[in-house]
């Protein structure tokens, strides 16, 4: 008896049980990685006059999400070992940005043409994390221009160390001054060598990717041979700036030496990145892809959002429970929130359309971002130190506010000051938790005999302490190897009492006060220079067609213009007689009475402009939308705003259809087409051409 043949039920179960069978080999299968994988096709395709075999770069989330945390911790120590409190710190942090930048930018060159999930660039993505790492511990006292100027000739003897930690012995100052000048030398050693490791990396991963041109792609090895040998001359560089600057001996630092240092470091940079210029001729076969750019340099520009916004946040810790906490100082901090809000916006607002241009289009809007990044950076920095500086400013106003009462609050000499008089100071003192009655006690000796020398000095050093007290609760106070920092400790602990006591205490309230405002000096540029770049971006990215378009760029450009140029306000600002930092008398007080305008930069509305500036800039781009929008309504359907008289007619006919939209109108209208990468993005370009 023959068989029965299966029913269609049966013959689903079984292609259901192979289907899921094919399916967990699929699976099983993708979970073994190989050692190594060609990021070629397999296969090719033949044009008229070349070989196109496209590379296809595997886009790994995990490892591109690592590579970017990599780099954030090495930025993320720089903002906390680097402030931004003067003109060379911040020359030192745009140096040491460009050099984390620059690894994280050409890997990820790399990774857009020619990346794939093996296990070879599974450890290089452990090796960048090591890199970035090892870059982090050189962030503390980087100095790009140490060795520049003549190293001290203090020669720091075994018995100087043994001092007791007291900054007033000349002997541990010395000390700590010999480290100091010497820890950055040392530092440049370690960061040539992480250098050159970065380099060797990048250049194993081209000789990977040309060996597997040997074999599927001739004709692209032209362009692996440039890659390969730039990259063996920045090697190159680095180890020699590694071994000049192991032969370079600390104490007698070469001015020479540190000049070379200093060029092998960026020389490769401008190199390399000329090499990727020059290589953008192989369109057929290295086409960058405007989403994985898109999508690199837009992650990038968000983690410096957060490295600033958690430097402006971390800001708030300083506020609670302080002198001068208030509404004021909930907008000040709100205003630093709308600056990195705003910055967001106008970025994302007019960096999110496609590409349709070429190779060379891409990478120079890709590596200008480096600019833009290093602007908007010191901006959000520079943003966190002057709403630390005025909150600072305000708790010192209340200080010398409280002590003004409390000294003029008698004019007899047989008057004894009692804490039940000053509620307000004693609260402010039990704050600051520095007792108040032995502040009146020496008050009232002040006042007993106004004539001595010794308790008005007592009186000064009061003050100073309080106010040095204030400092370390914002967490401004100078480090202690620092000049002015030991110039306090030595009024501190001064003894006989001189005629310019009160001359040297103004002083030196003085230079505290200007240690934390220098940052007022470059906020004007940095800021609107990021509304300059936001704009040169937009306008490399996509030719702006249309009046409102030109409209938003060229506003933007306007009002980051105009706000640089308020940085020449700054000018005349140090010509009053400051004292020099070792603390000698001074026979004049600086005097400080300037036009209003100068005062500028020390108003408390400097930040609170910029944020100003940026809603102004906001609104005006969402006007223009709303206008844009309205002409584009216009002109798809122009009949629903044609007041038109229909003729009398009876109810059953029906009414005319609208008019149609000629064709020529969809054809001269401009789309933006949908983001593309791949092949469609490469048919797109080439079709172009």
């Amino acid at each position: 008896m023959p068989p029965e043949p299966p029913n269609e039920a049966d013959k689903m179960g079984v292609e259901k049980d192979l289907s899921k069978e094919s399916s967990v080999k699929e699976e099983h299968e993708s979970k073994i990685l190989p050692f190594t994988q060609s990021p070629f096709r397999e296969g090719s395709t033949s044009c008229a006059n070349h070989e196109s075999l496209l590379p296809i770069p595997d886009q790994v989330p995990w490892t591109s999400i690592l590579l970017e945390l990599a780099m954030t911790t090495a930025l993320q120590n720089l903002a906390e070992n680097t402030p931004i409190l003067s003109g060379e710190a911040m020359t030192s942090f745009i140096a040491f940005f460009v050099l984390v930048w620059w690894i994280w930018a050409s890997q990820v060159a790399y990774n857009m043409h020619f990346h794939k999930n093996d296990w070879i660039h599974r450890f290089v993505a452990f090796l960048n994390l090591l890199i970035f790492g090892t870059l982090s511990a050189f962030t503390k006292d980087f100095e790009i221009a140490a060795g520049l100027a003549p190293a001290s000739d203090i020669n720091a003897s075994s018995s100087d160390v043994g001092l007791t930690l007291n900054f007033t012995v000349p002997g541990v100052s010395s000390v700590q001054n010999y480290r100091a000048e010497r820890l950055p030398i040392l530092g440049a050693r370690g960061i040539s060598l992480v250098l050159a490791l970065s380099r060797l990396v990048l250049l194993l991963q081209y000789f990977v990717v040309f060996l597997y041109s040997h074999q599927k792609l001739p004709s692209l090895r032209r362009g692996l041979y440039r890659h390969m040998g730039v990259l063996s001359v920045s090697t190159a560089c680095y180890l020699v700036a590694f071994g000049i600057m192991q032969r370079t001996d600390p104490d007698t630092q070469s001015k020479g030496a540190n000049i070379a240092r200093i060029v092998l470091w960026y020389f490769p940079i401008a190199l390399e990145l000329s090499i990727h210029f020059i290589n953008s001729d192989f369109a057929q076969h290295t086409l960058y892809s405007s989403a994985i750019i898109y999508e690199r340099a837009s992650g990038f520009f968000t983690i410096i959002l957060g490295t600033g916004l958690d430097n402006v946040t971390g800001g708030l810790k300083y506020l609670v429970g302080t002198l001068s906490f208030g509404a004021r100082n909930v907008g000040w901090d709100l205003c630093g929130a709308i600056i990195i809000v705003g910055e967001f916006a106008l970025y994302f607002e007019g960096n999110h359309q496609p590409f349709h241009y070429g190779n060379r289009r891409l990478l120079t809007w890709f590596f200008l971002h480096s600019l833009f990044l290093i602007c908007l950076m010191i901006t959000i920095l520079s943003c966190a130190l002057l709403l630390q500086y005025v909150s600072l400013m305000r708790a010192m106003a209340d200080i010398v506010t409280l002590f003004s009462n409390v000294v003029s609050g008698t004019n007899s000499s047989n008057l004894q000051l009692d804490p039940s008089q000053y509620p307000r100071a004693q609260d402010a003192f039990r704050k600051l938790g520095l007792p108040f009655q032995g502040f009146l006690n020496d008050v009232n000796e002040a006042l007993r005999d106004r004539s001595a020398g010794p308790a008005f000095l007592l009186l000064f050093q009061d003050v100073l302490q309080v106010i040095v007290v204030t400092f370390q609760e914002f967490d401004a106070y100078p480090e202690g190897d620092d000049p002015l920092a030991i110039r306090v400790q030595n009024f501190l602990t001064q003894q006989n009492a001189t005629s310019t006591d009160e001359k040297n205490l103004h002083a030196i309230v003085l230079s505290l006060s200007r240690s934390r405002s220098d940052a007022t000096r470059w906020f004007f540029p940095v800021a609107g220079g990021s509304l300059i770049m936001i704009a040169i971006l937009n306008l490399v990215k996509q030719w702006p067609y249309g009046k409102l378009r030109w409209a938003r760029i060229i506003s933007m450009f306007v009002l980051g213009v105009g706000y640089t140029l308020v940085a020449l306000i700054n000018i005349g600002l140090d010509e009053s007689p400051v004292p020099d930092q070792a603390g000698n008398s001074v026979t004049d007080v600086p005097d400080l009475s300037v036009p209003v305008i100068w005062n500028f930069p020390n108003l408390e509305w400097i930040v609170p402009s910029f944020a100003g500036l940026l809603l102004v800039q906001i609104i005006f781009n969402l006007i223009l939308k709303w206008i844009d929008a309205r002409q584009t309504r216009e002109t798809i359907h122009p009949w629903r705003h044609e007041k038109t008289t229909l003729p009398q007619t009876s109810s059953t006919r029906s009414p005319p259809s609208p008019p149609r939209l000629e064709s020529s109108v969809s054809r001269n209208t401009q789309v933006s087409l949908p983001r593309s990468s791949g092949e469609d993005e490469h048919r797109q370009l080439t079709s172009r051409s």
